[in-house]
């Protein structure tokens, strides 16, 4: 309890110490996570077993690699093994993913979790731009009306929150009227959003716009910028670790949380444009520990510091999930946002979403301002074809409109039998983590 007392007053002063510093900080909560997890989660102590190893034979952030690998479908089969058993799970707070994969996933937190996550997110917000006095208004996922009640209280970051479920017609009557300083919003609502009013600057002027839970794609991200002066953030998290990673001014960049969170990427599977698979262990977890576990996540490191002199290294935005790749017929994985430099060039592309048939077919369905004029589609489909390199029959469709019955759009779908398969769990070599 002292040393959550500690580490929350760390992260709310502001203050991050030197690389040096960060790297004793996560290896002292990696420690102390390790042998909790060992001493109090049965799975946790079963997996170490099945490596032969206990907590002391991890003497670096960089021996944790000696682990098996866990994903949803092991942890999800473990069941209440997975559990701390000094916790009683009726006295946490049950928080569940999107359920994008169809598999809506329950995630525990107790009260003293809670608060180390929302001051990572403070800390996150502030590093970001977004000032203590800013109006924010979200457009996503529905928060629970207590999440930031005690910054409320005291007039920091108010938060208002209007749901993406509504008919879009209020949406844009609710925005107009909080008249946001910072939005954030999911790019699927913001797509809804815009279509309905057509530029954002008729409903309201934002100094800041924040994306998150999806990718920000640049035909999006040119319309926002070509319509007014606006700066944008991408922020990255996921419900069992919470934020990863956030955009700085500078914009190089998802500067990572590095001294709450390990992040690892899978050598193996790598998908050429879209990078590796992401394996995260959330230093700030007890009740339920997440330990190498696979969010699945396509993401790239970036071997530089950031120009804002930032001691936290840098990753780029993800650009989608492990199962989120094209097969070709010879074998060969690409990711859809290979194609995307081709697509963005179209003139009036609103959106795109690319479906996968069969290895040797695509559909391309596109949703265009106004009719294409003469010869766009074939040339379209020819420059494409050579970006793929392969035998592959590429239909192309227009489309009036998307419609999407989730809160997160999908870019690219896959109907072949296999897609959104997970790989084996245990055995998986990763990059070095992020420093």
């Amino acid at each position: 309890m002292f040393d959550e007392q500690l580490e929350l007053a760390r992260l709310l002063s502001g203050r991050l110490p030197s690389p040096d510093g960060i790297e004793a900080i996560r290896l002292r909560r990696l420690r102390a996570l390790l042998s909790y997890a060992w001493r109090y989660v049965p799975y946790y102590r079963r997996l170490f077993a099945s490596a032969g190893l206990v907590p002391g034979d991890i003497r670096s952030v960089g021996d944790l690699r000696r682990l098996p690998v866990s994903g949803r479908d092991l942890l999800r089969a473990a069941g209440p093994d997975r559990i701390s058993r000094e916790v009683d799970p009726a006295a946490c707070r049950v928080m569940y993913s999107s359920g994008s994969s169809g598999k809506p996933w329950p995630v525990y937190r107790t009260a003293a979790e809670d608060r180390l996550r929302r001051a990572v997110e403070l800390r996150s917000m502030i590093a970001a731009g977004i000032r203590p006095r800013d109006r924010v208004v979200t457009l996503g996922p529905v928060v629970a009306a207590g999440a930031k009640q005690t910054l409320r209280r005291f007039g920091i970051f108010p938060t208002c929150f209007v749901s993406p479920l509504l008919p879009v017609e209020q949406q844009a009557r609710q925005l107009r009227a909080l008249r946001p300083d910072v939005f954030w919003v999911y790019p699927t609502a913001l797509r809804a959003l815009l279509h309905c009013v057509g530029a954002l600057s008729r409903l309201i002027q934002p100094r800041m716009i924040v994306t998150s839970a999806e990718p920000l794609d640049e035909i999006l991200r040119h319309k926002l910028s070509s319509d007014r002066p606006v700066e944008l953030r991408n922020f990255y998290g996921s419900v069992e670790v919470g934020r990863i990673g956030w955009e700085c001014a500078a914009g190089e960049g998802l500067h990572i949380n590095t001294d709450c969170s390990i992040l690892e990427l899978e050598e193996e599977g790598a998908v050429p444009g879209a990078g590796q698979s992401v394996v995260v262990t959330n230093l700030n977890s007890r009740v339920s520990p997440y330990i190498r576990f696979r969010l699945g996540d396509l993401c790239e490191f970036i071997e530089r510091p950031c120009s804002c002199g930032s001691p936290l290294p840098l990753m780029k935005p993800p650009v989608g999930r492990q199962w989120d790749v094209i097969r070709l017929p010879s074998g060969k994985l690409i990711s859809p946002w290979a194609l995307n430099s081709i697509l963005r060039s179209v003139e009036g592309l609103l959106q795109f979403r690319l479906v996968q048939k069969r290895v040797d077919l695509l559909v391309l369905q596109l949703q265009l301002a106004a009719e294409p004029h003469g010869g766009l589609l074939d040339s379209l489909n020819a420059r494409l074809g050579q970006q793929i390199g392969e035998p592959v029959t590429l239909r192309v469709e227009i489309v009036d409109r998307f419609v999407n019955g989730a809160l997160k759009f999908r870019a690219f779908l896959s109907e072949l039998e296999d897609s959104g398969g997970q790989k084996q769990e245990a055995g998986a070599r990763c990059r070095a983590p992020a420093s």
